[in-house]
């Protein structure tokens, strides 16, 4: 939204839900949410403006070539690619977590068995369920290619920091008993250290900067990876020990 657009120019509720409703693609469903608006996008300003919002998104998707691939959400039932998934009632608020949980991990089964990528198929369920109609530039990008998955347990430039070099020595790393980190050489002949995870599209990965250069490296991991990686670091206990109940030093990593 254009934050210097005059009040006059705003529009009003009434003509903010007819530009939705009026859509008949998802670039025009798309241009009319960000339309300038009078109203706040809260309590049931919000609530009616959704409902408008995710019914023209779910049938634009109906309507498009494509839309067998975009999940459709209605309450607990998901439908994706004619295969359809009803979400269990009952159960905690933890419970209900898992059971969507499991919802996301059927939707993109399905869609993986259909020839997406893995990230792809994250993507496309992170946004099905509030904008539906922002899968199908995914779905389009997708089958030409353009979400491949990263490659596992392989170092690869991210970016260069405009910090610099991270201020952590080995002396220093060596000393600390407590959060202690995984180290690699540089090619610059400093060192890499494992600066903490991240998550992305359903991959894990490790941000390895450097103490010399600015360059920055990441590794997407698999769990494996990550177990190895992770034991780099003194008093960490492994997975198996964790699991077998022995007395192991813990510690934040």
């Amino acid at each position: 939204m254009n934050l210097n657009t005059n009040e006059a120019e705003k529009l009003s509720l009434r003509q903010y839900l007819g530009g939705m409703l009026a859509a008949t693609t998802a670039d025009e469903l798309e241009a009319a949410i960000q339309a300038p608006h009078l109203h706040p996008f809260s309590g049931p300003t919000w609530s009616r403006i959704s409902k408008v919002r995710d019914q023209r998104g779910k049938e634009i998707c109906e309507a498009h070539s494509l839309g067998k691939f975009v999940p459709r959400v209605d309450g607990r039932t998901i439908t994706v690619c004619g295969e359809t998934y009803r979400v269990a009632r009952g159960g905690n608020s933890t419970g209900v977590r898992y059971a969507w949980h499991s919802v996301g991990e059927f939707v993109q089964s399905i869609l993986l068995r259909d020839g997406f990528t893995k990230r792809a198929a994250y993507r496309i369920w992170d946004n099905c369920g509030r904008y539906p109609h922002r899968c199908l530039a995914i779905v389009e990008s997708a089958l030409k290619a353009k979400y491949p998955d990263p490659q596992l347990n392989r170092l690869v430039f991210a970016y260069r920091s405009s910090a610099g070099p991270i201020r952590y020595t080995v002396a220093q790393n060596e000393a600390d008993s407590v959060d202690g980190r995984a180290s690699r050489p540089c090619g610059c002949g400093g060192t890499r250290f494992d600066w903490g995870c991240g998550f992305s599209d359903s991959f894990t990965y490790i941000s390895w900067p450097c103490n010399a250069c600015n360059a920055v490296y990441i590794e997407y991991v698999t769990p494996d990876r990550l177990e190895e990686i992770r034991q780099q670091c003194r008093g960490v206990p492994s997975a198996k020990t964790r699991r077998s109940g022995r007395a192991a030093t813990t510690r934040k990593i």
